[in-house]
């Protein structure tokens, strides 16, 4: 990866005179622009605005400001169809809102149902996401309502030369993700599909942690193979949906008791989401065979000054 950002192409959708505009100064600068954080901060307010906006709607009142806000939240979203993200939920929940406080608009909230169910309610859409935002590493950022907030858990695999073959001795779903792409790609393709997920990882704010703990893990990265969790989770579990906690220490001593990694030949990279309210992100180093090697914390701040590709001085 260049140190260079000059030497970046433009995409060829991109006019060249007129550079994208949520970046400061594209392709020198790739952190967000003024237009994107202010873009970024109005989305936050819109989420929070759209059942704000039903909730302070009077009995019997037709909830017309709400109704609005969230047919431009959900129409923004379908509109863009966004990667990994189930369109058919947006759909669902503009139904939902319709029937439930446009169709009845004398039925108070309250009469949801017996004491059980309203406690039920309580739990899972306040206490349970209060706990995963305050404590991200105790809770799934599912059951948090934290999926696609661009702050999640995650993990980089590293393999040693081959030795990613040992991980044949296990009863996978797929082989190999270059093995996979093998099928329809030549060697620098596929070599550049799987570095879009590396790409993706480092324009995250998460990601760009990565430039300071990797030479931490290994001390020759041409050495190793770099594998994203997400994927090795999906080649051992069948499953992943982006969850960081499903590809920790857990399915690390799970692969290691099935596959024997010597020391050096596996180093993982585990990075926790940044809770609400924090100014760091929690990381660990481990090695397969001996065990954690480190464990620390990255201020936001100096990620925040950090373009995608520029290691530390």
């Amino acid at each position: 990866m260049s140190n260079d950002a000059t030497t970046l192409a433009v995409p060829p959708f991109c006019n060249p005179d007129e550079p994208p505009k949520n970046y400061r100064d594209y392709p020198r600068d790739l952190r967000p622009s003024r237009l994107a954080t202010t873009m970024a901060h109005s989305g936050a307010l819109l989420e929070f605005g759209v059942p704000i906006a039903f909730l302070l709607t009077p009995l019997g009142t037709a909830p017309v400001v709400a109704v609005v806000l969230m047919l431009l939240l959900h129409g923004y979203i379908t509109s863009n169809v966004p990667m990994g993200v189930p369109i058919e939920w947006n759909v669902a929940v503009v139904y939902g809102a319709m029937a439930l406080f446009w169709a009845h608009t004398r039925v108070p909230m309250w009469s949801v149902g017996p004491p059980w169910i309203v406690a039920f309610l309580v739990v899972m859409l306040a206490v349970l996401p209060l706990l995963g935002n305050f404590a991200p590493a105790r809770l799934s950022f599912l059951m948090a309502m934290r999926y696609y907030a661009g702050n999640w858990a995650y993990s980089i695999w590293l393999f040693k030369g081959e030795t990613y073959r040992k991980l044949g001795k296990l009863a996978t779903s797929s082989p190999w993700v270059y093995d996979q792409l093998a099928r329809f790609y030549d060697q620098r393709t596929a070599v550049g599909l799987v570095g879009k997920v590396m790409g993706f990882r480092l324009m995250h704010l998460h990601g760009r942690a990565l430039l300071i703990l990797v030479p931490k893990a290994v001390d020759r990265l041409e050495d190793y193979e770099w594998m994203d969790g997400e994927i090795v989770a999906g080649l051992a579990l069948g499953w992943n949906f982006g969850e960081g906690h499903l590809h920790q220490e857990q399915l690390l001593e799970s692969i290691q008791a099935q596959c024997g990694f010597e020391a050096g030949e596996l180093r993982c990279i585990f990075v926790e989401s940044q809770p609400m309210g924090g100014s760091t992100l929690a990381y660990r180093i481990v090695d397969a065979k001996t065990g954690e090697m480190e464990r620390g914390e990255l201020p936001i701040a100096e990620l925040r000054s950090r373009q995608p590709w520029e290691a530390p001085a």
